[in-house]
């Protein structure tokens, strides 16, 4: 039996997020993607650059949000 792969949308992705109690949005850019709303309006990085969402998969781009996540904390803790 084959696996289907589950194609990556803007939904998909915001309805992982919102899976882990986020209300941050990924939303598109021009050439790029970035987290917005919630917490990561003030985040100082909050873009990925990739030019299509199939670039990444659905794991991957959590990955990019968990990451951008830990940079803005560890930048908030400097201050």
């Amino acid at each position: 039996m084959r696996k289907y792969k589950t194609r990556v949308t803007r939904k998909v992705i915001n309805d992982a997020l919102r899976k882990r109690r986020r209300d941050e949005s990924l939303r598109p850019g021009g050439g790029y993607f970035y987290f917005g709303g919630g917490e990561a309006v003030n985040w100082l990085t909050n873009s990925v650059r990739v030019q299509r969402l199939s670039d990444l998969t659905l794991e991957q781009w959590l990955e990019e949000f968990d990451k951008l996540l830990k940079i803005d904390k560890k930048l908030h803790k400097r201050k």
